[in-house]
């Protein structure tokens, strides 16, 4: 297969990223939605959790994948460069 070049651009707004320490997923057959969202450790209690929706991303389920593919490569290049990604213990 040809590799594919494209030149990408975007305003300012756009080039700004979002920082998510939470993200939520959905789906229906058509697609499925990524919320990325941020809990601030500082406000955030076990009684009483917030969370501010920074960015909703919806991607169809052949696109989703191929998406779930390269995360999982650079992942695993991250990992070779750096050492392996620790997880903390699961939240209940």
């Amino acid at each position: 297969m040809a590799e594919r070049r494209m030149q990408i651009t975007a305003d300012n707004e756009t080039r700004r990223a979002h920082y998510s320490n939470l993200a939520l997923i959905s789906h229906r057959k058509e697609e499925f939605v990524i919320d990325f969202l941020f809990v601030d450790p500082q406000a955030a209690s076990a009684d009483q959790g917030r969370a501010i929706l920074t960015s909703r991303v919806a991607l169809n389920p052949g696109h989703l994948k191929r998406l779930y593919q390269a995360i999982g490569e650079n992942i695993q290049r991250y990992e070779k460069n750096f050492g392996n990604i620790v997880l903390p213990p699961t939240l209940k």
